[in-house]
């Protein structure tokens, strides 16, 4: 079981990872164009270097902007390349996606396909095979779709038919939601800073701590 962080902004990542044992980061085009907008001027390749550099162990999930099979499978290559013991690539499960997925992965280099939906899905991005599956839990719940019922599916369609794929939850915007994610069969989840600092905090933890505090000023006045 892993924990990862969901961001592109190098700032966040560095001062989460300080204080949570993540895995990694998980980052994609949005969350570039998100870190942009903040000021962060770094090219998707320099932000990895960054990201390789300030996390010394862990796995880096990056995605390729490009929509055309070519620029697709050149573009996810190069972030290989740079190292590719930690560099995953999130290749949209699409008609496109598959056909990337499988030139990289005749090259036996490990695999994640990103925006997976359906159980249709996660068994032919089994059959590729990748190495992960991202379902996105939020956003299936914005659909309709039961995400807890969704992603249990796919778990118990990979343990019946012994496929190999992990599932990493991501679109996790709540510690609920995390909860439910795991509990469903999720292996991995995928997590923004802000979200993960609320998962390693309560309010009746911060009670309980206030509490002690209360008392410890009181003891020490005896």
């Amino acid at each position: 079981m892993a924990l990862y962080v969901d961001s592109a902004y190098l700032d966040d990542i560095i001062a989460v990872a300080q204080i949570i044992p993540v895995s990694g980061v998980t980052t994609n085009p949005t969350l570039m164009l998100n870190a942009s907008q903040r000021g962060q001027k770094l090219s998707p390749r320099a932000l990895l270097n960054e990201l390789l550099h300030h996390l010394p162990e862990g796995t880096i999930f990056i995605q390729p902007g490009a929509t055309q099979a070519e620029e697709m499978y050149n573009e996810a290559l190069a972030y290989i390349n740079v190292n590719p013991q930690r560099v995953v690539p999130k290749i949209p499960l699409t008609v496109t996606g598959i056909r990337v997925a499988r030139q990289i992965k005749q090259q036996e280099y490990r695999l994640s396909f990103t925006a997976v939906t359906s159980l249709a899905q996660a068994y032919s991005a089994a059959m590729v095979p990748v190495d992960y599956i991202i379902p996105y839990y939020n956003r299936l719940s914005r659909a309709g779709v039961d995400a807890s019922q969704r992603i249990h599916c796919m778990a118990q369609l990979f343990a019946q038919q012994h496929l190999a794929p992990r599932i990493l939850a991501a679109s996790i915007k709540t510690p609920i939601e995390a909860a439910n994610a795991l509990l469903a069969g999720a292996h991995d989840l995928t997590v923004a800073p802000d979200v993960l600092y609320e998962m390693v905090t309560d309010p009746e933890s911060e009670a309980a701590v206030e509490r002690f505090s209360q008392d410890w000023r009181k003891m020490n006045k005896l």
